[in-house]
């Protein structure tokens, strides 16, 4: 018996009583590197893969090139772990034929659910096709929401590679007060004129809290950015389309 497959039995055998879920990030992505990686320790890898990346969906969706860049990786992995991203997709797939996000209720009712569980900040990026339906959900950053720790580049790269139509932004405030922040306005700001250069639409930014919920859209914040102006006005509440 080679030395680590004790470690590796434990560890299905872990799977199998407890589910997935019981595992760390790392474990999880450890996990996954068994199956093409017949032989060796995989701990030491995928604590520097997530290190590089930061979370495990950010890492299902680097470009294959990128992935290989990370000592260690080599091209089967990178290929593998790279798929697991649309393999998910192609299971939910069915599902995701009746979401659509064309309006604040379609996304309200989508996310609401989720972010009301959750104890601390954390974006999400809806990504929709040209009818309004769901592509994919995206959990962009857990922690602290601005421009700093939400890379406009990436969100824009990964918009591009899933050929989304429209992106919109759900994002938390566990204090229960729906206000933008500044760093809320600066974010939305950047990417909606990066999106837009792009041919993409950004149709809203929604922050929800247990108290209600603040869109950039409904308020007519975005409408300002069309024509140039970025101010939070008192404006009347209005019931809009993306």
């Amino acid at each position: 018996m080679a030395v680590h497959d004790g470690h590796r039995d434990r560890m299905r055998k872990r799977i199998e009583q407890y589910g997935i879920d019981s595992l760390q990030d790392h474990e999880v992505l450890e996990f996954l590197l068994y199956a093409v990686v017949p032989r060796k320790d995989t701990n030491e890898l995928a604590h520097r893969i997530l290190e590089e990346f930061g979370s495990i969906s950010k890492v299902f969706d680097q470009p294959i090139e990128r992935l290989q860049k990370v000592k260690g990786v080599s091209y089967n992995m990178a290929i593998f772990l790279h798929s697991l991203s649309d393999v998910s997709r192609r299971y939910y797939r069915k599902g995701f034929d009746e979401v659509y996000i064309n309006n604040i209720e379609d996304c309200l009712n989508l996310m609401r659910p989720i972010m009301d569980t959750l104890p601390k900040e954390e974006i999400h990026m809806l990504l929709g096709d040209n009818s309004g339906r769901l592509i994919k959900r995206v959990v962009l950053n857990k922690g602290v929401v601005n421009e700093s720790f939400c890379n406009v580049r990436e969100i824009a790269d990964i918009a591009l590679r899933n050929e989304a139509s429209k992106v919109i932004l759900v994002h938390n405030h566990p204090s229960n007060n729906v206000t933008p922040s500044v760093a809320d306005k600066n974010l939305t700001e950047q990417l909606y004129l990066t999106l837009t250069m792009l041919g993409i639409n950004f149709n809203d930014h929604i922050i929800i809290a247990k108290s209600g919920y603040f869109s950039f859209r409904q308020t007519g914040l975005l409408d300002q950015l069309s024509n140039g102006k970025f101010e939070l006005t008192r404006g009347r509440i209005r019931d809009v389309k993306y």
